[in-house]
This record gives C-alpha cells, structure tokens and sequence, in this order.
C-alpha cells in the first residue's frame, strides 16, 4: 500500500445499495475455506523478511510458486533482476476475461518503535496474526491463494482464468506490477481485485500518486558575503510557500475529495559559513480523476521557473518526476462492483464502498488492459506499516470466502 511518508488517511465510504439477482445470498454457498490453510501460509509468507528496500522478495516468491503448485494450481515466476520476482498463480479457464486478484510480497521495515511481538515471527494470539505484512499484506495474498486452493479442490472450472497476480515492489514504485504491464503478463484480463486492507469494504477509487522533485542551482560564495553568490535554500523556501499557496484545478470527487500537495523532504547547503548553491526537496501529490498528473508537472515547473526569473537571473531550477500513477474510479453500476459488494453481503453483511487517498498496484496494471479494479481485503488500513501490525483470523477467512465466491458471480 503505496502512501504519503508522514500519514495515512481514513478512507472516504459512502453506502449504497446493489442487487445481483444471479449472485449467492449468504448461506447458499459453502465454498469450503481451509482455515488451516490461510493461518500457516500467513506465517509462513511473514517469516521471509522481504522489507523494501531492497525488497529480496525472490525467495518468498518461490516458495509461494511452490506452495501454489502443491495445491493444484499452475505458476510462473517472473524475475525482475537480482533477488527480486513476481509470481503468478493460475486456476486456468477457456476464454478471456480472466479474473485477477493481486497482493504484494514485499513489505516496509519495521521501524525503530518497539515491537511487543518479534516482527517476523508470525505469532499467532488470541485470534490474530502479528507480523510484518500480515495486514498489508501477506495475509490478504494468503486468502487469495486459499480461495483458488478451495476452487481447485471442489472441481469449479471456470470460462476464464482465476489468476493471483503477486508483485515486488509495491512499497516504493510499483516495480513488479508494472513489469507485469510492460511484458504482457496479464493479458486477457477483465477485472482487478486488489487485497489491500479495507477492513473488507469495496473502495472503488484511489488518489493519484505523483512524486515531483525540484532541485534549485544557485552560486555558492563566503558566508560573510552574501550578495555575492545566490542562495538556492533562501530560493526554496519561498517556493515551498509559492507551491502551497497554489490552487490547482480541480472537480472535487465524491469518493475521494480533494486532491493534496505535501513537501516531505528537503536538503541544502553543507556548511554554516558557505552560501548554499544548491537545494532539493521532494513533493507528494495525490491528484484526482478530473486532473492530468502531466499537466500538474508543468504547471509546478511554471512556477518555479517563474519564482526562478524573479530571484535571481542566476538561479536555475530544474523540475521532474520519478513517480507517476494516475487517479483510478470504477464506475458504481460497474459489474465488477456489484459481485463484489454482493459477494462481501453474503459472508459478513453490507459493506461501506468508498475510495482511499494512497496508490495501489492497480494504478500500474488498469490503464495498460483496460480493466476496471476494486480494493477490498483483509485487515484495517490504519494497521498498515505499524509497530505491533496484527490481522484478525476471521476476516482472513472471511476474505477467502468472498474471493471465492466472487470468481462464481465473475468467471462462472
């Protein structure tokens, strides 16, 4: 779950109703979850210690390969460079119009608060798992893999793929997922299913994520003689307040509200008594639907040439970006939604459906096929990338049931 470095937002959730004629009501489907299945492939998938960076999730992607393959069903690793790999897990069907969950292996470090319970050592505790990654998100690729497990087993053969699509890389630029676009490797495609924790609501939108740098040149000089170089930190503070005060254009979005632009890191200057020629900082933006991140971009350059030409006529700044995923909005009436919301109604009861401000790998594999994409899987989203992250048993189990049935309502 791709977020801001400082703070993750509560997810906007409007309810509203569905009705799936054709789709299972609760209890009319038993589709024969292994419990046992999803507690020890969470603890065994949290005890590789595939923390990003560097992200080493090759290992973890074998052993997953493996276990997938044991099951019953096909896999192919992908391998992205060294010690890094996607795998793809495959319920094969006839057709096209596969059915595409997908979950990241790779996870954050723990960080430096203390931990109650070992990171890595999947603890399993009145009814919850600990670890790194059992929230976001190990555990949601855990549930998946058993809900292919328990198809497989009870003979459903679908008209096109059920496919788990599980990436490195998420947690700091998408790499495995987008991999999976540029080579190809989900093609045939009809729907996304993200399992990132949404506490097991449907959110149908997710922010932008553009990360936009800005490095500003100026001339160094003696501390005691400031007129004679060009501070590029002096530059860079007033463009920090020049970016902030900026109102970009935008539609407020109904699901996702507006858009926000965070500075989060700034550096300059490397000694008291030397003007700085040179400053960086780094800026987080969360766009909407109705904005074009490419045009976000110029419009920032345009400021800070602009603030450039009134500084100083030495000062040059340059401006570019090294993250850069588009806002993504299913449509409410969109079939994908409704088995969704009717699939979660028949394990747990309604859902809220919403949207969420951070980027998943879905912003990396719709647009190159096309396909529409929901989030919704197990854990709460606030557990994401904290001391002591935990998921509850149950809706692990729940989400297993959920994805199951869904690949019935989707590819049945």
């Amino acid at each position: 779950m791709m977020s801001t470095p400082s703070f993750r937002m509560a997810p906007h959730t409007i309810a509203f109703p569905f009705d799936v004629e054709t789709a299972p009501r609760k209890g009319h489907m038993d589709s024969h979850i292994d419990r046992d299945l999803v507690i020890d492939l969470t603890r065994d998938l949290i005890r590789f210690r595939s923390v990003n960076p560097p992200g080493n999730e090759q290992e973890v992607a074998e052993f997953l390969g493996q276990r997938m393959e044991q099951l019953g069903l096909e896999s192919r690793l992908e391998p992205l460079e060294p010690g890094r790999a996607n795998v793809i897990g495959r319920l094969p069907g006839k057709g096209a119009g596969h059915l595409v969950f997908t979950g990241h292996l790779d996870v954050v470090p723990p960080g430096g608060q203390e931990w109650k319970h070992e990171p890595f050592d999947a603890e399993l505790i009145d009814g919850r798992i600990y670890g790194r990654g059992s929230c976001d998100m190990k555990g949601g690729v855990a549930a998946i893999v058993a809900a292919m497990a328990a198809l497989q087993r009870r003979g459903f053969r679908p008209r096109a793929d059920v496919l788990i699509a599980a990436t490195a890389g998420e947690e700091a630029g998408m790499i495995g997922a987008q991999a999976m676009s540029d080579r190809g490797s989900l093609k045939g495609s009809g729907y996304l299913v993200v399992a990132e924790p949404s506490d097991l609501d449907v959110f149908i939108a997710e922010k932008g994520v553009l990360w936009v740098r800005i490095r500003a040149l100026g001339r160094t000089a003696h501390g005691s003689m400031p007129w004679l170089g060009v501070n590029a930190v002096s530059f860079m503070s007033r463009l920090i307040s020049r970016l902030e005060e900026h109102s970009f254009d935008y539609m407020e979005s109904e699901l996702l509200g507006k858009p926000t632009l965070s500075v989060n890191t700034i550096s300059g200057g490397n000694k008291i008594n030397v003007v700085p020629d040179v400053c960086d900082i780094e800026v987080d933006l969360r766009t909407l639907p109705s904005q074009d991140n490419d045009e976000v971009i110029e419009i920032i350059r345009e400021l800070a040439e602009g603030l450039a030409a009134e500084f100083h006529p030495d000062l040059r700044v340059e401006v570019w970006s090294d993250q850069n995923k588009p806002p993504l909005e299913t449509q409410r009436s969109e079939k994908l939604v409704e088995a969704t919301v009717e699939a979660v109604r028949s394990v747990r009861g309604e859902p809220a459906v919403g949207g969420v401000t951070y980027g998943t790998d879905a912003a990396a594999i719709c647009p190159t096929y096309g396909i529409p994409m929901v989030i919704c899987g197990p854990g709460a989203p606030g557990m994401a990338h904290q001391p002591d992250e935990n998921v509850e048993v149950e809706q692990l189990v729940q989400a297993a049931d959920i994805y199951a049935r869904l690949a019935r309502i989707l590819v049945g």
